[in-house]
């Protein structure tokens, strides 16, 4: 179940005081007697699972699609996909996103084929791969950058079926693609009414600690628990200069429909400087204007 929900302009009150996580810092990591056995990779210190391996008819292939790609696919599986193997052993790849990224799914289904429909009785899309070629395609690419906790499990039951060695996720840095793609799955820009002033906020949501503490580790900002929809945990930046860092690193990554938002920060910030939202404001019909961007979605 996605767990965003778009904070909108009419909000009294931040909905998300809840417990500060902000002192855990450290990532939970397999201990090395989880690991069956492993083999080091010689490019980019990638270790593959020999558990994994079945046998060896589809383990020579490789990817043939950009990283930067690769990333940004692996962070919106994470989020919005699942991985599947059926009963008789057929392995599939799903992705479910609401109407408006119907465009981003799009983008998906040229890159690696498959087929998109909509989902009976639900505003969403889901977008299937299923046939042999494609999910070995797909593997390959989004292999070392799968990193979420149940998509790892799945990772792995998939590549059993493939015959293809799961790689450890890799180490990475704030130019990975993969925040943009979690993100797009995950996240969320809002804006919201604190103390009569508008309060602009970057949010990833995700059901495990582990799964959001990426962002905290490499981006900075603070991780909050709320026990609302069966407990969740959020990570969240507000200050002007964290946001800005965001929009910085996310603009031109993400393809969501929350991505147009991105090009709208910095004239959110000089419409507040000059106090536009007050309504005896010379510069409110700008404010006005400017809150029907915000909230128009771009489908």
């Amino acid at each position: 179940m996605n767990l965003n929900c778009t904070v909108c302009w009419e909000c009294s009150a931040d909905v998300f005081t809840t417990i500060s996580l902000s002192g855990l810092t450290k990532i939970c990591r397999p201990r090395s007697s989880q690991i069956v056995k492993n083999t080091t990779q010689s490019a980019g210190n990638q270790r593959r699972f020999i558990s994994s391996l079945v046998g060896t008819s589809e383990t020579t292939r490789a990817a043939t699609f950009p990283n930067a790609f690769c990333e940004w696919l692996a962070g919106i599986i994470d989020g919005d996909g699942c991985l599947l193997v059926s009963k008789q052993g057929y392995t599939s790849l799903e992705i479910t996103m609401g109407l408006e990224d119907l465009a981003l799914l799009r983008f998906i289904q040229d890159k690696l084929g498959g087929s998109l429909k909509i989902r009976s009785g639900a505003k969403a899309y889901r977008y299937r791969l299923h046939n042999r070629e494609g999910m070995i395609t797909a593997i390959h690419c989004i292999n070392g950058h799968i990193r979420q906790t149940s998509r790892i499990l799945q990772l792995h039951k998939v590549c059993q079926h493939l015959n293809i060695p799961v790689l450890e996720p890799i180490i990475f840095n704030k130019s990975n693609h993969w925040f943009a793609g979690f993100f797009d799955a995950d996240g969320t820009i809002g804006l919201s009414l604190k103390n009569q002033w508008p309060q602009l906020s970057i949010r990833v949501t995700n059901k495990y600690l582990q799964d959001v503490q990426w962002y905290k580790q490499v981006l900075g900002g603070q991780i909050y628990f709320d026990s609302s929809q069966n407990g969740y945990y959020q990570w969240s930046v507000q200050s002007r200069e964290d946001i800005i860092q965001i929009k910085n690193d996310f603009k031109g990554k993400c393809r969501s429909h929350k991505s147009h938002r991105f090009f709208l920060v910095d004239e959110y910030y000089s419409l507040r400087d000059l106090e536009a939202f007050k309504e005896k404001s010379i510069h409110h019909k700008a404010w006005q204007a400017f809150m029907v961007k915000w909230k128009k979605l771009k489908i």
